[in-house]
């Protein structure tokens, strides 16, 4: 028999967890060799000099390893129903714009920039109105489902 099979049968033998079958082979080990029973004489030595370990689990590690195992409980889903989907888009651009404008009512108008350098009246347009209305139609579009390509970054 190899030694690391005889170890584990004679620590098994010392623990009291050896099943009858291995109690036989164990046995018949013993009777053939002289160096299993030294060494199964070693172990029931140091097993009445060492004494037995005065540590054990905490009376409540049992419901702490429990607590660690259960699933954590689930987060509330906040979903949106579909009906609302177009109206949350246009107070989405609503807002946009509305900001917009506001920031931009802030500075000089650019209509009155141009007409006084110039000194006569110029059809001014602003670069923002074109964004503006390729972000409504991205909007709209999204709101509404439909597929739309964006031409420009």
């Amino acid at each position: 028999m190899n030694t690391i099979l005889l170890n584990r049968l004679l620590l098994l033998e010392q623990s009291g967890e050896l099943s009858p079958q291995q109690r036989r082979r164990l046995d018949a080990e013993l009777a053939r060799s002289d160096s299993a029973r030294q060494l199964r004489q070693e172990l029931h030595t140091l097993a009445r000099v060492l004494p037995p370990p005065a540590i054990h689990p905490a009376p409540d590690a049992a419901l702490k390893i429990a607590a660690r195992l259960r699933p954590p409980p689930e987060k509330p889903v906040v979903s949106c129903p579909p009906a609302w989907k177009p109206l949350l888009a246009a107070a989405a651009v609503l807002a946009l714009l509305l900001g917009i404008r506001a920031f931009h009512a802030t500075e000089a108008p650019p209509v009155l920039a141009v007409t006084a350098i110039a000194g006569e009246e110029e059809e001014w347009t602003d670069p923002l109105d074109a964004d503006f209305t390729e972000l409504e139609t991205l909007l709209l579009a999204v709101a509404a489902d439909i597929e739309f390509q964006i031409t420009e970054f």
